[in-house]
Formats: structure tokens, C-alpha cells, sequence
């Protein structure tokens, strides 16, 4: 008799089968679904780093970039009201401007669509919201317009990160000061002056895959390593710079010119005295290195008759409302002393705010005479 064969049953066939059947099924859906959520997985990857292309290439152009500006930091009403980010930037080739704009209002049907953020580029300054005007594509698939925030130099030490909510100042050391807004030179598209300084242009950009706030810097922006320089103007500076070409100042002289005096006598206003006003002119002169010549005259009006002093509450011959001598009668004639000795005079007695301009404009006098006989402007030009 024949001992058993080895071999599967019917229904272990059967059942291996059946679970064969089910992990393969669980394998199908596993690979479908894979394939289902490669195609939204590359798109958010390709966002990401569209995202990320934009940002350093923001970064980059403020770099070199002398201002930055927006001229339509928000979005009207109207179908061609956009969002726009301008640049100002100034070289051996020449001024250039560029702009990223974005139309929210925009449809599907417009040659911008809303979710597309456009670069335009010129020589000249852009217009604000010309759709008119060309341009590339430089981020699509935008899920809202982005947000262009200019932070003045005196917000920066207190700005803080809008999404981690703490103080964002890596950029300004305590040592660095801030420099307010100052003109560059050229007008924008609306004929306002552009701006520089130490400022920051916060941009907030977000698209389907991520959300990433950009700081932009201009390149004149200075950092922790950068020592800020202060200029101090000289006397000869000062008054001599003050048109549109520079002077080589190396003489002065004072002079006085009456113009009326009236004496009030004695008995109307105590011991009597004078009235009198005129001017002091400080005539600036000077030899240019290139054998030209130079001048300048500061005229400034004196008189201690003020009118704003009340002479029925206060006679001629006492102390004004303060207590000063200011618009008081001079108790001497002083006309016929020195311009010098006239202005040493007259100076406790001058109307209100005379006095102190004055002083000035005498000490800058003094200084430019004193400087100039020594030679030391002659060879700066």
C-alpha cells in the first residue's frame, strides 16, 4: 500500500488565493493613491521654490538698489488699481527703475491675470498701475495680493516679526542711527521726490504651497559692521555753500546801514534815548584757486523798536514782558560807533529774535576773516 503524497489541498489553494488577492488590492490602492497625490505634491514643491527664486531675487535687486518706494501700496476699487513695489537704482549706465505690480481685480480674461505678481522694468520712473505697460511674469499662483509694508528708520528698533511676534532688528545695531527719509535727486512716475534712507520694505507674499515675509534692505543700508560718518559743516561752509555752487570764502567785512532813528526825549519815557533800525551786512569775498572770484552778502534787518511789544504797558525805557531790555530805547546815540561796537551796543536792546541771529552770522564773520588770513581756504577751493 502507497504511503500519502505530499501537496496543497483544494482549499489551501483557496484561501492563499483569496489573500493574495487581498494584498494585492491594498497594493493597487496604495499605488493609486501615491499616484493621486504626486501630482498636487509637485505642484506645491514647484510653488515652494517659485517662492523661494522670487525671494532671492528680491533680496538681490534691493541690494543695489539706491530706494525703495511703493507707489500704490494698496489696491482701489477700480480694475486697474494694483499693488506696486518701485525701485530706483543709479549707475555708470544710468538711472534705472523697476517695479513689481499685481492687479487683484483683475480677471482671468486680462492679459495680468489677479494672481500674478509682474515685473516691469525702465529707464524711467513706472507708472503706478498702467496695465498698458509690458512685462514679465516673475510669480504666479498667488492666493492673495501680497502686502508691501515701508518701515520708517524710527520703527525699526521696535519692528517685530509678524509671524513669530518678536522684535526683527538684525539688521540696525544699537550704534548704527537710523538716517530719516532724504531726497535722491529724481521724481517718481507722479512727480514727488524719491526717497532714500535707512528703511525697511517688509513684503508678505503667499501662493497655495507657502507664505514667506521678505525684509528688504537698500544697498545704502548700513549693518553692524558699518561706521556712520558725520560731517559737520564749517563757518566758510556754511555761508558759502548756500547757493548752487561752491564759494572759496576767505575774507569778511561787517558793515551798518541806517535806515530811520527817532529820538524820544526825556520826561515820555524816563531819561529819553533812541529809536533806530538798519541793517548789518557781512560782505563775504574771495580767490578761487583757478584765479576767479567770489563774493557773498548776508544782509540781516536791526531795530529795537519792536512791533510786538505792547509800549502802553511797557514804556520805552523799561523792561519788556520778559524782563529783558529787548525793544527798549537805546539811552545813547549809537550811530556814529564802529559797525562792531554798534552791534555790541545795540544787541541787549535789538527787537525779539534779532539778537541771537545776528550773533551768529558775526561769529561765522569773524571765523572766515580769522581762517582766511591764514590761508587755509585758498588751496580747498
Amino acid at each position: 500500500m502507497r504511503g500519502p503524497q505530499a501537496g496543497f489541498s483544494l482549499l489551501e489553494l483557496l484561501i492563499a488565493s483569496a489573500l493574495f488577492a487581498v494584498v494585492a488590492l491594498g497594493a493597487f490602492e496604495l499605488l493609486r493613491n501615491l499616484a493621486a497625490d504626486a501630482a498636487p505634491l509637485r505642484a506645491r514643491q514647484a510653488g515652494y521654490a517659485a517662492l523661494e527664486t522670487l525671494g532671492d531675487r528680491l533680496r538681490s535687486e534691493a541690494r543695489s538698489a539706491t530706494a525703495i518706494w511703493s507707489s500704490a501700496p494698496a489696491a482701489g476699487a477700480g480694475h486697474d488699481d494694483c499693488v506696486q513695489l518701485d525701485f530706483f537704482a543709479a549707475d555708470a549706465g544710468g538711472p534705472r527703475f523697476w517695479s513689481y505690480r499685481t492687479f487683484p481685480h483683475h480677471g482671468s480674461t486680462d492679459a495680468v491675470g489677479p494672481d500674478v505678481l509682474q515685473r516691469v522694468a525702465g529707464s524711467g520712473a513706472i507708472v503706478p498701475c498702467d496695465p498698458a505697460l509690458p512685462g514679465a511674469t516673475a510669480l504666479s499662483g498667488m492666493t492673495a495680493p501680497p502686502l508691501f509694508t515701508i518701515l520708517p528708520p524710527a520703527q525699526l528698533n521696535a519692528h517685530q516679526d509678524p509671524y513669530l511676534g518678536s522684535n526683527d532688528t538684525p539688521f540696525v545695531a544699537a550704534s548704527v542711527p537710523p538716517t530719516a527719509p532724504i531726497p535722491v535727486g529724481v521724481l517718481d512716475a507722479l512727480s514727488q521726490p524719491v526717497l532714500g534712507g535707512n528703511t525697511i520694505v517688509e513684503a508678505r507674499l503667499e501662493n497655495a504651497a507657502v507664505a514667506r515675509v521678505i525684509d528688504l534692505l537698500p544697498g545704502v543700508f548700513p549693518n553692524g559692521f558699518t561706521e556712520v560718518l558725520r560731517y559737520t559743516c564749517s563757518e566758510r561752509c556754511d555761508v558759502g555753500h548756500d547757493g548752487p555752487s561752491a564759494k572759496t570764502l576767505t575774507a569778511c567785512a561787517m558793515t551798518w546801514q541806517t535806515q530811520w532813528s527817532h529820538y524820544v526825549p526825556a520826561g515820555v519815557a524816563g531819561a529819553g534815548g533812541w529809536f533806530l533800525a538798519g541793517t548789518f551786512s557781512f560782505g563775504y569775498s574771495g580767490i578761487r584757486a583757478d584765479g576767479g572770484s567770489d563774493s557773498l552778502q548776508q544782509v540781516d534787518a536791526a531795530s529795537n523798536w519792536d512791533p510786538a511789544r505792547n509800549y502802553a504797558a511797557f514804556p520805552p525805557g523799561g523792561p519788556a514782558a520778559d524782563g529783558s531790555e529787548a525793544g527798549s530805547l537805546t539811552p545813547w546815540d549809537v550811530r556814529a560807533e564802529a559797525p562792531a561796537a554798534w552791534l555790541t551796543d545795540i544787541g541787549p536792546y535789538l527787537a525779539a529774535g534779532q539778537a541771537a541771529a545776528l550773533a551768529v552770522d558775526k561769529q561765522r564773520c569773524d571765523a572766515v576773516q580769522q581762517a582766511g588770513a591764514s590761508g587755509s581756504y585758498y588751496a580747498n577751493g
